[in-house]
């Protein structure tokens, strides 16, 4: 299907269609006005991990007729985990290519779109104004920031979720209420993003992995709910989920009166994000990939330094001095050779932090963040090789420093 011809609404089901669906036709609140509804919209995707697969999943088996999903990331071993479109032997591919194949297999009757980049500057408002929804499926806030701000310039309904060890958070951002206003929006609840290497996300902290199943499908159900018209949405408010309790608590928010977003004097909030994006986000500055580090250490010595804390180093490490974030400044003014330094965390936010505060010591030695970090570390193939080469890396600079 075109999208010119999706454009064109369509005013009844096939007979396919008409099966497929039937326990959605047998509730009177849905019926054939409620599913021709699902038919004729279109619903934007950001990220196809732990939120956009539960989410992706019942919303194509929902008959929602067009879907977009956006995503740069390949498929690694630790998301199968929670993202439950996907399976260990698809390692390496895209996201959103296996999630299309899969969505595709579950419902033939919908038109699936994808993306193998980043949402970003240059495709933001462009995307949003090609859907009718969007749907917030990112793991860090200055995406989250920018698709926000997205959806209140282009109008469209925002559904958020977000994730963190045993909580989740769900909301619909910037909907039209029961009278037809406006609803709040993230900036609302939250002023502007914090630095994203001090503000942890699931590679970071960890996630339980039923708990992104839950909040993707309460996300796809507020989605429904939107487009078929029933129920009351979430605007205005704020479901927490606490897995380990099993209880939900609801916080109501309303717009404030300094949102940047509302103040017509100042200049778009996306051209600040620009900004942001690029000061608080990872970059390629001092990056490190995994082959690299391999070649590295089996050439020669280097300084491998963990900045995590210290419960994060107890559960899991691959050796290295420990010298947390906010002691990095500290080690680098003690430091006297020209080994070469290579800093790694959990992901690779941290580490690229630690990386550009020693470069601003003026050391003689060449200063690398581990790209991925250590999760990119463990899920490797050649994981086993560089623990040996870490030991005997370790070996050789314990001899020379008895020398």
């Amino acid at each position: 299907m075109s999208r010119e011809a999706n454009a064109i609404e369509h005013d009844q089901l096939t007979a396919g269609e008409m099966g497929m669906y039937s326990r959605h036709l047998l509730i009177p609140a849905i019926g054939i006005k409620g599913q021709l509804a699902l038919k004729n919209a279109s619903v934007l995707m950001i990220g196809a991990g732990g939120l956009g697969c539960p989410a992706l999943l019942y919303l194509a088996a929902a008959g929602v007729g067009r879907l977009g999903i956006i995503d740069a990331d390949q498929i690694n071993v630790s998301n199968v985990h929670r993202q439950v479109l996907f399976r260990i032997t698809d390692k390496g591919q895209n996201k959103a290519d296996v999630a299309k194949r899969r969505l595709q297999k579950l419902n033939p009757y919908i038109e699936i779109e994808t993306w193998i980049e980043r949402f970003n500057l240059d495709n933001a408002q462009a995307l949003v104004a090609d859907y009718d929804i969007i749907v917030d499926g990112t793991d860090n806030f200055t995406a989250k920031y920018l698709i926000n701000d997205a959806c209140f310039y282009g109008g469209k309904p925002l559904v958020y979720g977000a994730i963190m060890q045993f909580e989740g958070h769900v909301t619909v951002f910037n909907a039209l209420d029961e009278q037809g206003r406006r609803g709040a929006n993230y900036r609302d609840l939250y002023d502007g993003p914090p630095d994203a290497a001090l503000a942890p996300n699931c590679a970071e902290a960890g996630v339980l992995g039923v708990l992104p199943g839950m909040i993707g499908c309460f996300q796809a159900n507020e989605v429904i709910k939107l487009i078929t018209g029933i129920g009351r949405p979430l605007i205005n408010r704020l479901m927490v989920y606490d897995a380990l309790e099993a209880t939900s608590r609801e916080i109501s928010f309303s717009p404030v009166a300094d949102n940047p977003l509302r103040d017509p004097m100042r200049p778009p909030v996306l051209e600040e994000m620009a900004q942001v994006c690029s000061a608080s986000g990872v970059s390629n500055d001092f990056m490190l990939s995994i082959d690299d580090f391999a070649a590295l250490i089996s050439e020669t010595s280097i300084h491998l330094i963990d900045v995590r804390e210290g419960d994060e180093r107890e559960q899991v490490s691959i050796g290295g001095e420990h010298v947390p974030l906010g002691q990095v400044g500290g080690w680098g003014a003690q430091c006297r050779d020209d080994r070469p330094i290579v800093i790694y965390c959990q992901s690779g936010v941290r580490s690229q932090k630690a990386a550009r505060i020693l470069a601003q010591q003026a050391l003689t030695s060449p200063v690398f963040s581990l790209k991925g970090g250590l999760s990119a570390f463990l899920g490797a193939d050649t994981y086993p090789q560089m623990m040996a080469e870490l030991v005997f890396c370790e070996c050789r600079m314990s001899h020379e420093a008895r020398l």
